[in-house]
């Protein structure tokens, strides 16, 4: 069942992202911060491939720099 941006707005970036082989973001945790850059663009027309893929790579620096820092 695909979710509404109604229903994925109300998933933050921040929240917790369940681990994933190979470390990489789930789909529910790009969509939601894709749909924030995308609001915060101004609902641009035809940028949803744009803000996926920089939601993407925005996600995937943060854990690679989280894994950089000691614990």
């Amino acid at each position: 069942m695909t979710k509404s941006k109604r229903e994925v707005a109300n998933t933050t970036a921040a929240a917790a992202e369940p681990e994933r082989p190979g470390g990489n973001p789930d789909e529910a945790s790009i969509a939601a911060l894709a749909y924030q850059l995308w609001l915060a663009k101004g609902c641009p027309i035809g940028s949803d491939q744009d803000d996926w893929f920089l939601a993407e790579g925005i996600l995937k620096a943060r854990r690679e720099q989280e894994s950089l820092v000691p614990k």
